[in-house]
Formats: C-alpha cells, sequence, structure tokens
C-alpha cells in the first residue's frame, strides 16, 4: 500500500503541490489526473524520491519511504516514462537487463524473463532483442519500456505518461494489450495523464488535481455523478454523458429496470453485469433490429436476465437523471 501524508513541494516561490494526502491500496490502480502544471508529475516523483518533499512523507506498506535508500526504494518499483528512457546505446536485451544485472540475476534468468515479457507484448525475442532502440518504432520502444519495468515483476508501477507521445491508433492498441496483461494482476500502480477517457479505463479510482491540490479523488462513476466541487463538475462536463457510457456497468442499472425477470439461457451469448454500458450498447448495435436483446450474467446472484436495448437505455438515463 502507498500512503501519502501532507505533501508539498515548491520550486522557488512556486509551489507545485501543497498539502496533499491519499492512498492507494494494495493491487489498486489510482490515476492522478489534471492539466498540464497541475503537480500530478511531481507527486508522482514524490513517490519513488526522484524528488524529495518539502514537507510529508510517503508510505511504503507503513514504512516511511525517506528511511531507505532511494536506489533500494526504486528497485521495488517499476517506472514507465513517455519518452520511455531507454538507453540508446543498449540493445533491446541490455535494456530490459538493467534492474535484474542491479539484483545478480545470472544471464540465462534475465534472457528467460525478457523473452516471456517481450513476448506478452506482442514482440519477437529473436527479433527485436538484438535491436537498438532508435531501430524500433514508437509504440515498438513504449512495449519495450513496460516489458522492462516489470522485469523483475516489481509490486509496485509507477508510469507517467506512458502513451502520451504515441498516436492515437497505436495508444489505443498499447492501451488495450495494458489492461489484458496478467503481469498486473495484484500490481499496485500509480499512473499520470492528463487523458481523461485513459483515466477512465485504466484507473480504479482517479484522483483530480488542479493547481497542486487534490479537488476529489473517486471512481469515474463518483466524479461524474457526485463531483465534489465546481471544478470537478466543469472539468468534465464537455463530454459528461459519453464519460459515463463507459463509467456505469450494467450492474448500476439493473435496480432501475422495472418488472426484471430471471431468464435462463440456452447456449447464448452472454455479457457480465460488469460489463460498462457502452460495451452492452456495441454489442446490440450488430445485431438485426428484431434480435436486438441480450442475456447478462449477475455473478453475485448468479442470475441471468435478458435485456433490450430500449430497457438498457431507459434505466441508463433514469441512472443518471436522479444524480
Amino acid at each position: 500500500m502507498i500512503e501519502a501524508r501532507n505533501l508539498s513541494k515548491s520550486f522557488g516561490n512556486i509551489p507545485a503541490v501543497s498539502n496533499i494526502s491519499f492512498t492507494v491500496q494494495e493491487g489498486e490502480t489510482v490515476v492522478l489526473l489534471g492539466t498540464s502544471g497541475c503537480g500530478k508529475t511531481t507527486t508522482l516523483k514524490m513517490i519513488n524520491r526522484l524528488i524529495e518533499p518539502d514537507r510529508g512523507v510517503v508510505l511504503i506498506n507503513g514504512k516511511d519511504s525517506a528511511a531507505q535508500a532511494p536506489e533500494l526504494l526504486r528497485r521495488q518499483m517499476g517506472y514507465v516514462l513517455q519518452d520511455i528512457g531507454l538507453f540508446p546505446h543498449y540493445t533491446i536485451a541490455e535494456n530490459i537487463a538493467v534492474v535484474p544485472d542491479l539484483l545478480g540475476w545470472d544471464k540465462t534468468k534475465t534472457r528467460s524473463r525478457a523473452e516471456v515479457l517481450l513476448g506478452k507484448f506482442h514482440l519477437s525475442p529473436e527479433t527485436y532483442l538484438p535491436l537498438y532502440p532508435d531501430q524500433l518504432s514508437g509504440g515498438q520502444r513504449q512495449r519495450v519500456g513496460f516489458a522492462r519495468a516489470l522485469m523483475a515483476n516489481p509490486p509496485i508501477i509507477l508510469m507517467d505518461e506512458p502513451l502520451g507521445a504515441l498516436d492515437p491508433i497505436t495508444r489505443h492498441q498499447i492501451r488495450k494489450e495494458f489492461t489484458q496483461l496478467d503481469e498486473l494482476n495484484g500490481k499496485t500502480i500509480v499512473m499520470v495523464t492528463h487523458d481523461i477517457p485513459e483515466a477512465f479505463e485504466l484507473g480504479d479510482r482517479i484522483c483530480l488535481m488542479d493547481k497542486g491540490k487534490i479537488q476529489q479523488v473517486g471512481t469515474a462513476a463518483e466524479l461524474l455523478l457526485h463531483p465534489g466541487n465546481d471544478f470537478v463538475r466543469d472539468f468534465f462536463a464537455s463530454n459528461k454523458f459519453q464519460l459515463l457510457l463507459g463509467a456505469l456497468k450494467i450492474k448500476d442499472i439493473l435496480p432501475a429496470i422495472p418488472r426484471l425477470e430471471p431468464y435462463h439461457p440456452d447456449g447464448e451469448a452472454m455479457l457480465s453485469s460488469d460489463a460498462d454500458i457502452l460495451e452492452a450498447i456495441e454489442r446490440l448495435s450488430v445485431l438485426k433490429a428484431k434480435e436486438r436483446t441480450i442475456v447478462i450474467s449477475e455473478e453475485n446472484s448468479g442470475q441471468y436476465y435478458r435485456l433490450g436495448i430500449g430497457e438498457l437505455l431507459d434505466a441508463f438515463h433514469q441512472k443518471i437523471n436522479q444524480a
């Protein structure tokens, strides 16, 4: 678990972060979201002591991070940057081996781990390990950066705008790969981004910042439906409806559907109630008009329901109008 208590940092007379506190539970992904200059990158770098706070403490599993040598602290944390930070004069194999070499791994173990990780990022080890960074595309370099951060299987991953330098198509592809990567199961992740859809897709909770202060921490749905102040409300106002389609889950709107009857499926395709509304609409939209119903599985109750697109949208509108 990561806990920041009353962190503050100024550069000269300019405050970058002002007395902020938040926690990241073990296995949780928290996204620091905000516009440029709001203090999110400074906050991230205070976690691994690339920047030392003027005041406040960072606790890692209850222990003050300042009590550890910075280099030992950072070995517990994978770090992914927007500009990737690969050493240009090192091969991909040598770049990926930096932390394992510091930890004293033998070459066979390092090579085996590198091959496994590159394979999970759809990069052939035989092809890419001998290459240099300038021989790779931006998307390939970013995948290598992710692999390097995960090499030693650290319990904590810090990411600073990891997809910010990529074109939209590559960014979408890597984001999808990231969400499906089993290597991240159980990892405690803190990520910085200014991209709202990216924050909502990847974060369990969002920490919205402005002018060095935290405005609100919560799930995507909480920030959209129950904004804590005018800044939060205005920050998401321009595309709130579209964001809600991705933020609300089917299970969130099931109680708003009248006369919802259990259904007994017979080999039909299903969608989990943990899926978001947008995914359900996309599934329904490809069906013929007379067949636009979908079977929803509710894992907690063990029940199944059949929903039409009209029922789904009516319940969605009722949910957001109640907020």
